[in-house]
This record gives structure tokens, sequence and C-alpha cells, in this order.
């Protein structure tokens, strides 16, 4: 078979990242824009020996839950790829996922907890945008296309806080009042509970009087508490360049203040975020009031809400910024029973050099990135603790690492989906492991 051939298939199931999954003679075709039950017509892309992907052209027979996206972006936009499906079955496709995921892992947890849902629409409090500016001096924003380095210019975006869509308008506009000889790289919008962030990563700094233009710009966009953010590239450091002094926050659990900048990580969908914490908190025994610790803690997410059922919380992190935040947070919020440190936890035996660690564990908590926790996890299976509550944005992984709890004689007490990101295929799961 040749590339861009035309070719017909029934699609029988979901790939991971939301394409359709059909067969011909054996042979596996992922086609973007299909759906499970659908009859398609379409168009191979890239063909490999053991499977091919391509791009849907037509339809002749429908899934019944095929609906019709509301973004207008939506088949170019990269941002969101599950539109065309409902969102009740969106959440059905990634708790699949997770319970494959754990299935080929042979692991079967005891009981399933309800899935973690909110608004579909207007969740995201963060985005990165792609920003280019044309021959003429105009500037494009928006998200890359699926599969492209092309930029996908954006006038809406109905899964962004309506605050930070908004501005999607009228950005353009504002770019033009930088100097022509300033190259801006990535814009980052931030909506916190007090105040709209627009964060540019740029090739130099701004003079003096280049900058009273365009603050005096920023000013004139519609929003009252707007904070300008800048750095020079990938490497530097957001600095507030508006004149302003309060720090962004978002409240959490019993009215926490979060404080944090640009650039540093936030769940970006507040309302799963704060639903997420007190599950945990649900799951967390409450004849545990020991020690905690918290492995990828971040600026405090989950370590300060447990600080108020433990007698001591140990956060630990990989970068000293997040580490350096959470402490400022603790000390923001009174709270006096937690300790934070910085270490590489992607290198075996980097938890032992924490002295401050105890040798009896009530609870381990964790949240890693997509590539799991595996070079912790035999500290976290030997460690004793009573529970350990893993949170996993990579189902594969999490799965992968729970081979280390099961092998020390923990049992998977609890496992359920969070629908951390609506219309996309990223999957969010929590699971409890008891010894």
């Amino acid at each position: 078979m040749v590339k861009q051939q035309i070719l017909n298939c029934d699609i029988v199931d979901l790939l991971h990242d939301g394409r359709g999954v059909g067969r011909i003679k054996g042979k596996a075709y992922f086609v973007e824009g299909a759906l499970p039950g659908e009859s398609v017509e379409f168009q191979v892309t890239n063909e490999k020996r053991n499977y091919a992907e391509g791009r849907i052209r037509s339809i002749s027979l429908a899934s019944e839950h095929r609906v019709v996206p509301d973004c207008k972006h939506f088949f170019r936009c990269g941002g969101c790829s599950l539109q065309h499906l409902e969102h009740q079955q969106q959440i059905e496709f990634k708790q699949n996922q997770v319970l494959n995921s754990f299935e080929r892992a042979n692991v079967k947890p005891e009981s399933l907890l309800r899935p973690l849902s909110g608004s579909q629409w207007s969740y995201r409090r963060r985005a990165r945008l792609a920003v280019q500016r044309a021959r003429d001096g105009q500037f494009i924003i928006g998200f890359r296309n699926s599969g492209s380095r092309r930029i996908e210019p954006i006038t809406e975006c109905l899964v962004l806080d309506k605050p930070l869509a908004a501005l999607l308008i009228v950005l353009p506009q504002w770019l033009k009042l930088l100097p022509a000889d300033i190259a801006i790289f990535e814009i980052e919008l931030v909506s916190a509970d007090n105040a709209i962030a627009i964060a540019l990563e740029a090739s130099r700094r701004l003079k003096d009087d280049e900058l009273a233009v365009v603050v005096k710009g920023i000013q004139s966009l519609g929003e009252t508490a707007l904070q300008l953010w800048w750095k020079v590239g990938k490497n530097g450091h957001f600095r507030r360049l508006d004149g302003g002094a309060e720090q962004l926050y978002f409240k959490l659990s019993g009215n926490l203040k979060f404080y944090f900048e640009p650039g540093q990580f936030i769940q970006v969908n507040g309302d799963i975020n704060a639903k997420m914490v007190d599950q945990m908190l649900r799951l967390v025994s409450p004849s545990l009031s020991g020690v905690a610790v918290d492995l990828f803690c971040g600026t405090g997410n989950l370590s300060l809400p447990l600080s108020k059922q433990f007698k001591q919380v140990i956060g630990v992190e990989g970068l000293d910024g997040l580490v350096v935040g959470a402490a400022k947070n603790a000390l923001e919020n009174e709270i006096t029973n937690t300790q934070f440190f910085t270490a590489d936890l992607t290198k075996k035996n980097s938890l032992n050099q924490i002295e401050e660690i105890p040798k009896l564990l009530d609870l381990v908590v964790l949240d890693p990135p997509r590539s799991g926790a595996l070079d912790v996890m035999p500290w976290v299976a030997e460690s004793g603790a009573k529970q350990v509550i893993y949170i996993s944005c990579h189902p594969s992984t999490m799965a992968r690492d729970a081979k280390y709890l099961l092998d020390a004689g923990y049992t998977i007490k609890d496992l359920g989906v969070l629908d951390m990101f609506p219309h996309t295929a990223h999957v969010e799961a929590m699971a409890l492991f008891e010894k």
C-alpha cells in the first residue's frame, strides 16, 4: 500500500490518544476523527510495516455517540481531540483506558471510584499559546495543528476560562506595540482567583521607554486585574513588569491560599483539582495521624491539605523553585508542621539522602509526571506506610509502578478516573493501596 491511499474500514476501538482503531487484513489503522462503531473512508497519511495512520474523509455509518463539535476550530486545532464524542462517553473511554492498563499488568482493584467530573467547558485556567509575527507585522496566536508545527489562529476557545478566552481577540493588536526586533516565542495565560496574568517568553528585555508603552497598552485590554510577566529565552525566569506587587493565588480545601507564578506547575482544571484533593482526603484512613510523605509535591497542592490530619507532612520535589514555593505557601497559611526538600526523584536512593524522613510512616502520596515514579517505587514499597495514594497522568506507568507495591504486600483498594481535561485524550487517575 502506498502513502495517501484511500481505504474503508470499520472502527472497533479508540487508541490512547483518541484516534479510532480499525483493521484491514489484520493490520491496524489508526484513524484521526473516527469513533468505535463507525464505518469510515479515510486517507492513509503514514504507512509502517505493522500499522498505518490516516485521517477520516467520510462516514458511511456514524456512532450513536458522535456529536457536532461546538468549537469552530476543532478540526484544525491540536488542542482538543474528542469534541466529536459525547462528554459522558469520553469519561467512559478514559476509565476504560485506566482499567485496560491495569488489566494488562494483571492488577485488579477491589473497587472502582466514581469518576470525578465537572464542567466540560471553560475549565482551563492556564494555557500556553504559540505565536508568530507575520511579515506584515500582524501577530498570529493559537495552538499548533495536530501533528504539525503550523499555528492555527484562534479567535475563540471554549475550554479556556472565559476571561482568558476573551483575551484571544485583543492580544494580537496589543502585541503590535512591541518593538519590531523582539521575537515572541510563547505566551502563557493564567487565570488566578485574584488576577489574570499574561506571561511572554521573548528574545530580549524591554527598555524602559518600550515598557511604558506596552504596560499602558495592557491596561486598556479590559481586565482590571491584569498582570504582565516577561522572561528572556526558555531558561529565563519570569519577572513581573507592570509595577504591581500582589501575588497570584488560588484557594483550595478549607480556604487555603496557594501562591504561584507563571511558569510554575499548577493543575489547569481548578474544579477537578479541588475534587481530587477532597477525594484524597476521604480515602485517607481517619485512624492515621502520624507522618505523611508527599512525593512530587510541587508547591504543596496535596501537602498543605494533609497537614490538618497529620502531625508531620514532608514534601519532596525535584525543582528548587517549587520547594521554595511550597515552603512559602505553608508560611503564608500559618502551617507549621510541614517540611519541604529538593531531591532528584528520577534517581534511585535519592530519598535515602533525606535524613529528616522518619522510619515510621503512615501515608505516602505521590503525583508524578507522565514518566511515572519508577526510580522511587522501591523506596515507597519498602517505606512501611499503611496507605499509599498514587495520582497519575499516565495509566500505563501507574500500572507498571503498582507492581512494586503489590509485590511488597499491598493491595489496591480503590481506583478511579479524573476528568481533568475534557475533550482531550489525557487521562488522570487515582489509586489507593493499603497494607
